[in-house]
């Protein structure tokens, strides 16, 4: 491959990759911006993986558990998976998150995509799973040693759960993607029973996007 060839792929792949990254900041940006809601707090995840080499298979994956307040929650969930230019070339992106709200937050504007993307493939599979869990407790809900020990063990099962299954068919999408439903269904599980322990109530109702491109 000349030089030239590999700066355009490389420009390609990094304007698909912002392009996937804007559809999240879209969502609660322009809202924000047409109501006048303050900013709020909440960490973001985000999760890239893209390829542009023949036969390579990059699977990126990340799981975040954090704690917010305040008036507004616009915690960002985001899973990008972007081939370009490659022939067999696979990547995989999963974003799990979950976000402990305390106290009365006004405002929920929360982002969570799933972003696949193939630009100049032949026989390519791109994957994008997105996981969020907001949860508004009417307490402070404080998670055990053991609830971050077990979280660290659910972190590293969804992390191998990624890159067990190659997305190089639709059945294998499904397959990945129950695999997936089923380890974040625990996290929930998990999460749900420290909440209870705490004494709290809980509201809130994980929404998983997926995405899927194939070439």
């Amino acid at each position: 491959m000349s030089i030239t060839e590999s700066r355009r792929r490389h420009r390609l792949a990094r304007v698909l990759a912002t392009f996937a990254l804007a559809v999240g900041a879209f969502v609660a940006g322009d809202a924000r911006a047409e109501s006048g809601i303050p900013a709020g707090g909440g960490a973001n995840n985000v999760v890239l993986a893209q390829t542009f080499a023949d036969e390579a298979t990059l699977v990126r994956s990340n799981t975040q558990v954090s704690q917010t307040g305040g008036p507004s929650v616009q915690s960002s969930n985001i899973a990008s998976a972007i081939a370009t230019g490659c022939t067999a070339c696979y990547p995989t992106a999963v974003a799990v998150q979950v976000v402990l709200v305390t106290g009365k937050a006004q405002y929920f504007l929360p982002a969570n995509a799933a972003v696949a993307f193939n630009a100049g493939c032949i026989a390519c599979g791109s994957f994008a799973y997105a996981w969020q869990y907001v949860v508004q407790t009417d307490r402070p809900v404080t998670l055990s040693p053991e609830a971050y020990r077990q979280i660290q063990i659910l972190k590293q099962q969804i992390a191998d759960t990624a890159a067990s299954i190659v997305p190089d068919t639709l059945e294998d999408d499904l397959l990945l993607q129950a695999a997936l439903d089923d380890v974040t269904g625990q996290l929930k599980e998990l999460v749900d029973s420290q909440i209870q322990a705490a004494g709290a109530h809980g509201v809130g109702t994980p929404i998983a996007h997926v995405d899927r491109a194939q070439a």
